[in-house]
């Protein structure tokens, strides 16, 4: 959990909707400001708000350490070890996953109706009876 949360408020930039405006043929659309990572966002806000004369968002001392963390974290080997951990789980949910898959089964109905929509025939016309082509 405190690894995804390094990698989301520090590493991972994001757009926030900042307006509206219309395109040429009256559409409404959103504006969007730079993208950003929420740390940088939050580091602009205590820095604008320490120059209006507040007291700041970010904790004394707080600034320093995340400081820290973020330069002696490589997101590249951050990305991988998130990931390293979500196999293990995954692997560690496999058993009971088989378990159920085998009690349960394969959900036929959402199964025909999808390969139907693929295919483009209507399920009602779909006939089960009609054996299948042999090529």
């Amino acid at each position: 959990m405190e690894l995804v949360s390094i990698k989301m408020n520090l590493f991972t930039p994001s757009k926030k909707p900042i307006g509206r405006s219309c395109t040429r043929d009256g559409r409404p659309r959103r504006v969007y400001d730079r993208p950003a990572t929420p740390w940088e966002r939050l580091k602009r806000l205590d820095e604008r708000d320490r120059a209006d004369g507040g007291a700041g968002f970010i904790l004394p001392g707080r600034r320093e350490r995340i400081e820290t963390i973020l330069s002696g974290t490589n997101p590249a080997e951050l990305v991988r070890r998130v990931h390293a951990i979500q196999d293990q789980l995954e692997d560690m949910a496999l058993p009971r996953t088989r378990r159920l898959e085998k009690r349960l089964g394969p959900d036929m109905a959402y199964l025909d109706r999808t390969l139907a929509r693929i295919t483009g025939v209507r399920p009602e016309d779909h006939n089960n009876d009609t054996p299948a082509d042999t090529d």
